[in-house]
C-alpha cells in the first residue's frame, strides 16, 4: 500500500533555519510525488510531458517548502515528481547572504572531479513561475544539455535532453576556499561568516533563461523549447 505522508507535520525552515536545505527523515528521502502537502512514494515513471526538469540543490528538493510556496494555489494540484540524481564536476556552495528566514541558501557550482547526490524534480511551467518568483533576482535559471549530459538518473527514467538549475551570482569563501554543503556537518545558521565570496561565473554554452524584472516570472514562450 502506498501510503501518504502529511508534509506540513514537517520541520519547516522558516522555524528551524539550521535544518536548512532538507529536513527529511530518512524514509522519505527516495523518489516521491508530492502534491497538494502530502507526498506518495514514487515507484513507476512519472508523466513528465510537458514539464520543465529542474535540479532542486537547495530546499526547493524539501516537500515541506514546496507546500509552503504552493499551498492554496492550483498549481498545488498539479504535483512535482522528485527523485535522487547523481551530478558529475559540480556540487552545492553556500550564498555569502542570509535569507529572510534566516538561513544561508545554497547554488550550484562548478567544482571538477566531483560527484554530487542531489534532486532532480519536473515542474509545469506555472509551478516554475512559482517557484521563480521567490528566488531573488541574483539568481538565474541556467543549464540545457550541457547540464543534463552531467547528471545520472534511474535507468528507467527517460533521460531530458536538458535540465535547468538555479545558479547564483557568487559563491562564500573562507580562507580562499569555496564553503561547500557538507550534508554530514552541516552548520548552524548563526555560525557561518559572510565576508568572503567570489563570483560564480555561469559555464560557457550553458542557457539564461531570461526572467521578467520585478516580478521575475518567465515567459511562457521562453519556456516552451525546454519541456
Amino acid at each position: 500500500m502506498n501510503l501518504s505522508s502529511p508534509v506540513a507535520a514537517w520541520p519547516s525552515l522558516a522555524e528551524l533555519p539550521a535544518l536548512y536545505p532538507d529536513a527529511r527523515n530518512r524514509d522519505n528521502r527516495g523518489p516521491v510525488l508530492y502534491r497538494a502537502g502530502k507526498t506518495w512514494p514514487l515507484r513507476s515513471q512519472p508523466d513528465t510531458t510537458g514539464r520543465i526538469p529542474l535540479l532542486a540543490v537547495g530546499s526547493n528538493g524539501y516537500p515541506r517548502q514546496l507546500h509552503d510556496k504552493l499551498a492554496g494555489s492550483p498549481q498545488d494540484l498539479q504535483g512535482i515528481p522528485i527523485l535522487p540524481a547523481i551530478l558529475r564536476d559540480f556540487d552545492v556552495a553556500y550564498c555569502p547572504i542570509r535569507s529572510r528566514k534566516g538561513y544561508i541558501p545554497v547554488t550550484l557550482a562548478s567544482r571538477p572531479g566531483v560527484v554530487c547526490l542531489t534532486w532532480l524534480q519536473w515542474l509545469t511551467p506555472e509551478q516554475l513561475n512559482i517557484i521563480s518568483a521567490t528566488e531573488g533576482a541574483r539568481y538565474s535559471l541556467v543549464g540545457g544539455p550541457p547540464l543534463a549530459a552531467r547528471a545520472t538518473i534511474q535507468p528507467r527514467l527517460q533521460r531530458p535532453g536538458s535540465i535547468y538549475a538555479w545558479w547564483f551570482d557568487s559563491v562564500l569563501e573562507h580562507d580562499g576556499s569555496t564553503v561547500w554543503l557538507d550534508v554530514y556537518r552541516r552548520p548552524g545558521s548563526t555560525d557561518i561568516d559572510l565576508s568572503g565570496a567570489r563570483p560564480n561565473v555561469v559555464p560557457e554554452g550553458w542557457r539564461v533563461v531570461p526572467r521578467t524584472p520585478g516580478s521575475l516570472q518567465i515567459r511562457q514562450e521562453s519556456m516552451s523549447d525546454r519541456c
